[in-house]
């Protein structure tokens, strides 16, 4: 090989544009004991109670011929009952919190991959009934995120703003766009206007989610860039308070019984909920990155 054809030497130290951009990225950020607690008892108290809901609402979806797996669901709705309960009764107490998180993320691990494996039988047509593959998809991630979040609470640690932000988003933006696209099914399809906004507000969170997985390839795990990241989280924001307005709405005309559906009651609550969940996760994130901007215009 002639010396001018030689392969350049592109881990040049001195070259910063030539390095991994991933070296420049934000370190895990430390949780106080006082966060620490405060936190895993939120999430405890928030996601206990839905995975009780999703073991009923697996359960109201089988063919009564599945005895098994109903009696399965029940004893899972039990247990997550119990712990439910435990979480309100756990103390401010370090050790304590932790041992409930242990303890949860094991309960919620049997559960996820219960899901997980009841999705393969659907798929290949071995169960039968009203769950919606996608449904047990859906609730089987919601399961996944929220073992995730006890495990970094345990690790004492929590994602840099600019990661949190993008994986937050990515997550939240799909199961409001598939709760929006639920709803739309679950309407009887006569009520043609609340089918219409439903779908519509489906295809409104899909543009989000997919600008979000734009930012996360640009951005996940790279030098902060905190104006882009702020703006992900604002039309977030907007838009779920738009949807949690319209499932608010819902919920009181399907109490009320004024418009035809086969959404109980409580699963219409229960989505509700998990958008104003989302709102609430984005107030934490927005005062994180508050914080963040300050001390990075300070240095």
């Amino acid at each position: 090989m002639r010396e001018q054809d030689a392969i350049p030497n592109f881990m040049d130290a001195n070259n910063q544009m030539l390095q991994q951009p991933e070296n420049f990225a934000a370190p895990p950020e430390s949780l106080t004991e006082a966060l620490f607690i405060e936190r895993s008892l939120t999430e405890n108290k928030f996601w206990l109670r839905i995975m009780k809901e999703h073991a009923l609402f697996l359960g109201e979806g089988f063919n009564r011929n599945d005895k098994n797996l109903i009696q399965q669901v029940d004893r899972f709705y039990q247990y997550f009952e119990q712990q439910e309960k435990r979480a309100y009764q756990t103390p401010n107490n370090v050790t304590a919190v932790r041992k409930l998180n242990e303890d949860t993320i094991q309960l919620v691990y049997g559960f996820r991959n219960f899901k997980r494996n009841l999705l393969i039988l659907i798929i290949n047509c071995k169960v039968r009934g009203f769950n919606f593959p996608l449904l047990v998809d859906h609730i089987a991630r919601e399961a996944e995120y929220f073992i995730r979040t006890l495990k970094k609470f345990n690790k004492g640690i929590m994602d840099p703003i600019q990661d949190a932000i993008i994986s937050e988003n990515v997550f939240w933006l799909k199961i409001m766009m598939e709760h929006s696209r639920f709803i739309g099914s679950l309407f009887d399809q006569s009520e043609r206007n609340l089918v219409h906004t439903a779908l519509k507000f489906g295809d409104d969170f899909e543009v989000l989610l997919n600008q979000a997985r734009d930012v996360e390839s640009m951005l996940y795990r790279k030098s902060p860039t905190y104006p882009i990241i702020g703006k992900l989280n604002q039309d977030s924001e907007n838009a779920t308070v738009e949807l949690r307005n319209f499932k608010k709405a819902g919920l009181d005309l399907i109490k009320s019984c004024q418009i035809k559906s086969v959404i109980n009651p409580l699963l219409a609550d229960h989505v509700v909920r998990e958008a104003e969940h989302f709102l609430f996760m984005i107030h934490v994130l927005e005062e994180r990155l508050k914080v963040k901007k300050a001390e990075t215009a300070i240095q």
